[in-house]
């Protein structure tokens, strides 16, 4: 019996680790215990991640603005005011939940000639990939007709235990016809811990010539102005 309770207690630690982490794309922390708990510390510091082929987002410690690994170098979106916000890049900076691939294995993709959306990423994906159940990171390089972006910004001192409170501050900006590369994360299998309840995909944007970078909220383009590639 004794036996038989260990074995189970294994199969259920080995179960909830495939949940939470595939062999390529990695979860520290969880945006749920950061929009409910308050848990708003770094969990991981993005320098232990610094290799030529990572990838990887979340927010920045305290919600203090955005993260993006791209290529291996970690850049961070500040919010200014209303109407600016600064990029830079950083050696290290400390995320309560993020998630990465270190070794990331991008192949292109053909997507048919289309305008699509946010939420037409998501569903183009979850239609290409239906019969994979981990998580993929999906790269999309070239011109966006139109996107938003934004970056948190929480008021210093301020205690979170709801999504209303973690936004507090949170300041978004748009784009038209910009240049440059989305990098999400797309799982079935981890709504509140990387992606939004409501949401499979994750993605973060960051221009070519790297003045803008920020969480996606909503973009449209035309996919024959882009160029698609999957980790898979």
């Amino acid at each position: 019996m004794r036996i038989l309770l260990v074995l189970s207690l294994t199969l259920l630690f080995v179960s909830c680790d495939n949940f939470r982490n595939s062999p390529s794309i990695e979860v520290v922390g969880q945006m749920r215990d950061v929009m409910w708990k308050g848990d708003l510390s770094g969990k991981i510091s993005t320098d232990s991640l610094s290799r030529p082929n990572a990838y990887g987002l979340g927010p920045i410690e305290y919600l203090k603005g955005e993260v993006l690994l791209f290529e291996g170098q970690t850049f961070i979106s500040k919010v200014i005011d209303s109407a600016v916000h600064r990029v830079a890049p950083v050696s290290a900076v400390k995320a309560p939940f993020f998630v990465y691939s270190k070794e990331s294995n991008l192949n292109a993709i053909s997507v048919a000639p289309s305008e699509l959306s946010l939420k037409s990423i998501e569903e183009l994906i979850d239609s290409l990939y239906f019969d994979y159940d981990k998580p993929l990171l999906i790269r999309i390089d070239g011109v966006f007709k139109d996107i938003s972006v934004h970056s948190v910004n929480l008021p210093e001192g301020r205690s979170v235990s709801s999504p209303d409170q973690a936004h507090e501050g949170l300041t978004q900006f748009s784009y038209k016809n910009i240049s440059g590369s989305i990098v999400g994360f797309f799982s079935r299998k981890h709504k509140a811990i990387f992606t939004h309840h409501d949401s499979f995909f994750h993605a973060h944007f960051i221009s070519d010539d790297r003045s803008v970078m920020g969480h996606v909220d909503s973009v449209l383009f035309n996919s024959d102005n882009t160029n698609f590639k999957v980790s898979k």
